[in-house]
């Protein structure tokens, strides 16, 4: 019974507190140009990043083994 009623009461506060949103989607050419040399810069520094946790667990492997 609580139960009910507590939602009859929320609901609509709830439904109030959403936000509607009204979007759309325009496609088309980019507005900025990004150079060739940029997107190999920054890929390769993703890739190096993403890469240097794990070189760095394979390499000390040996430590965390307790092997010296």
């Amino acid at each position: 019974m609580l139960k009910n009623s507590a939602a009859r009461l929320l609901v609509p506060a709830i439904r109030s507190a959403m936000q509607s949103r009204c979007q759309s989607v325009v496609s088309g050419p980019p507005t900025k140009h990004i150079s060739t040399a940029e997107k190999v810069i920054l890929g390769g520094g993703m890739c190096a990043a993403s890469l240097f946790i794990p070189a760095w667990v394979l390499y000390h492997i040996r430590d965390y083994k307790g092997e010296k």
